[in-house]
């Protein structure tokens, strides 16, 4: 027997009576009230004590009742009103008297193909309501489908959505029956999760079997993993409908909006689902078992099943009435001399029979190689299988199967089919292949090279980079000269052909450059000069300068030095890095991007020339900066 935390009689708010209980789920406790403002019966549902007492569900609940209460969708049950009572935190809804979807199903009532399609529309509609205004329902079942007292279907517990989330423990085959691939792995709901419970109660409602079949919670969740749903010829283009919206694959799946218009070309009209008192069987439900909830696939009727009308059953084990003895046959003179021409002559009628048969056999064994007689077959799903259980599965239909990309998933995991070639539900022909791409893993995210890197021991440098899964060498070949970094320390890096790049994929491999010192130092004679003295400042609005200051003397020749020097690593230094490398290294510099000329940038994106390319000393390099 049930427990309640109130008795018939309580009111909640001076107006809302209490009835009866009507049952006590994980999220709320569901009483039948009357409201005595309106004289009407309704429906009122208590938050559980133990979900009441965090704060954060508590304002999850007030906060849903009140956008719960402002929707209008024909397949949605409709929030009336809520508050807070001696602690205990209360919705109103409207009061659906024609059952649930759930009371058909355990009363053995399998619908048509159409009408699932119907009934699916109308749902799948107010999922695709509910998701627009950013709410998941999260726990669709055929026990949240009702039906109003015109028989039409809508959605209850909205408002309820999620509220439970981690203070909810699913331990039965019942609690996670309509639970997404998704779910199954324990990750956050999505309204793909919603669309995946309305296939499988779909795919319930049409066949009476479930698809999914388990000893226990944890087996029935295993099954729903990887594997598509189970096929279904018979329900035509619903079939290919419920295959798409269950896909196990979330982003792949359709969408609720998607399953309305997909539904609309399996319904024959417009209307919606109306659910009478005495449904006509469809073909599926006439053969249904006693107990469709427990079956776990469609069941062949018997001859007797199959042969329904009472005339043809009255006449069926008959025998049919003995010809007339046919008239004897006159003897003539020479009857049997005649018989005897007769055989002969039948010979080659027998001998040119053989022949045709011969030539028809080769004939046709030739066009069932070609593919003119070719049985036709559905395609199967192998989305998520390995290649091992694919090509078995395509095997076992007569099917091969070609793998023609591998590409990179991050939901499928490496070495199981991510797409394929006819669509699954498709009709293709006996020894046709199927055409898949392989997932090769999660796509490769991008590292990004420290800038302490530069000047590092190559030990360090090697250190740092295997953290990052990235690995590197330090060739004696691949030394370059640096005036700015010390001799044997890293002064640059190459991946590939491409010069010091910021970022390089995971698992890929640099050659670290150690410095080999300054470069050598050409001595040319210079004509005489006016004693100058040369101290460019440190810093430009449009031309920021860094260099030691130069001194010549009057002389008729004087000695000065022409220097080049290599590049230095700036990309990702700071406005003063950069100034400070600059000045030791002796160059200039210009700027430009966003807050170029100014001092507003704050990091130095690329350079021209880039890192470790020859540069006359006292030279002007460009800097491309980012704020």
């Amino acid at each position: 027997m049930m427990e309640s935390s109130f008795v018939p009689g309580h009111e909640f708010a001076g107006r809302y009576r209490l009835t009866q209980l009507i049952g006590v789920g994980h999220t709320a406790e569901v009483y039948l009230a009357e409201d005595l403002t309106l004289q009407r019966r309704v429906v009122v549902k208590v938050l559980l004590a133990h979900l009441a007492a965090h704060e954060e569900v508590r304002r999850a609940f007030r906060d849903q009742i009140v956008q719960c209460a402002a929707f209008r969708h024909p397949h949605l049950a409709q929030v009336l009103d809520g508050g807070q009572q001696a602690g205990a935190i209360f919705m109103v809804a409207e009061y659906l008297g024609g059952g649930s979807l759930e009371d058909l199903l355990r009363a053995g009532i399998v619908l048509g193909v159409e009408e699932t399609a119907r009934l699916g529309r109308d749902v799948a509609s107010g999922l695709a309501y509910v998701h627009e205004h950013a709410l998941v329902h999260g726990e669709l079942s055929p026990t949240k489908i009702l039906f109003d007292e015109a028989g039409h279907a809508r959605i209850s517990d909205v408002a309820l959505a999620g509220l439970a989330g981690p203070h909810r423990h699913y331990s039965t085959r019942d609690d996670v029956r309509y639970f997404s691939p998704e779910q199954a792995r324990g990750d956050v709901v999505s309204a793909a999760s919603d669309v995946y419970a309305l296939g499988l109660i779909l795919f319930e409602t049409a066949t009476g079997a479930t698809p999914f079949e388990g000893a226990t919670a944890e087996a029935m969740l295993r099954e729903r993993l990887h594997g598509p749903l189970p096929t279904r010829p018979e329900l035509g283009g619903l079939d290919i409908v419920l295959a798409l919206a269950t896909v196990p694959d979330a982003l792949t799946r359709l969408t609720a909006e998607e399953m309305v218009m997909r539904l609309s070309g399996v319904a024959p009209d417009d209307g919606p689902f109306v659910k009478y008192d005495e449904p006509a069987p469809s073909l599926l439900g006439s053969f249904s078992l006693a107990e469709p909830r427990s079956s776990v696939g469609f069941h062949a009727p018997s001859p007797h099943q199959i042969v329904a009308s009472p005339r043809s059953s009255a006449t069926f084990g008959q025998s049919p009435a003995p010809r007339p003895p046919a008239p004897p046959r006159r003897s003539s003179p020479g009857a049997f001399e005649d018989l005897s021409p007769v055989t002969t002559r039948r010979r080659p009628v027998y001998l040119a029979a053989a022949v045709l048969i011969l030539v028809l056999a080769v004939g046709g064994g030739l066009a069932w190689k070609l593919g003119y007689l070719s049985s036709k077959h559905t395609a199967p799903s192998v989305y998520g299988l390995t290649l091992a259980e694919a090509s078995s599965l395509a095997a076992s239909d007569g099917l091969s199967l070609n793998v023609t990309a591998h590409v990179a998933s991050a939901t499928v995991k490496a070495g199981d089919v991510v797409t394929q070639s006819p669509a699954a539900g498709s009709s293709v022909a006996g020894g046709s292949t199927i055409s898949v791409t392989v997932s090769s893993g999660p796509p490769s995210v991008p590292v990004t090279i420290p800038t302490s890197l530069l000047g590092a021991t190559c030990a360090a440098a090697t250190t740092t980079l295997a953290a990052l899964h990235v690995s590197a060498t330090c060739p004696v070949a691949s030394s370059i000269a640096s005036p700015t970094v010390a001799k044997g320390l890293v002064a640059g890096w190459l991946s590939g052909a491409t010069k010091n790049p910021t970022a390089v994929a995971r698992d890929s491999h640099l050659i670290l450059e150690l410095s080999a010192g300054p470069s050598a130092v050409a001595t040319t004679t210079a004509p005489a000069a006016t004693s100058t003295t040369s101290t460019p400042s440190a810093t430009s609005s449009s031309t920021t300068t860094s260099t030691p200051s130069t001194t010549t003397s009057t002389s008729a020749t004087t000695t000065t030095t022409a220097r080049t020097l290599a590049m230095p690593q700036l990309v990702g230094l700071t406005r003063a890095q950069v100034v400070a490398v600059l000045t030791k290294a002796g160059l200039f510099y210009t700027t430009r991007g966003p807050g170029a000329h100014s001092s507003q940038w704050t990091h130095v994106v690329s350079t021209i020339p880039a890192a470790g390319t020859t540069v006359p000393y006292l030279s002007t390099v460009t800097l491309n900066v980012a704020p």
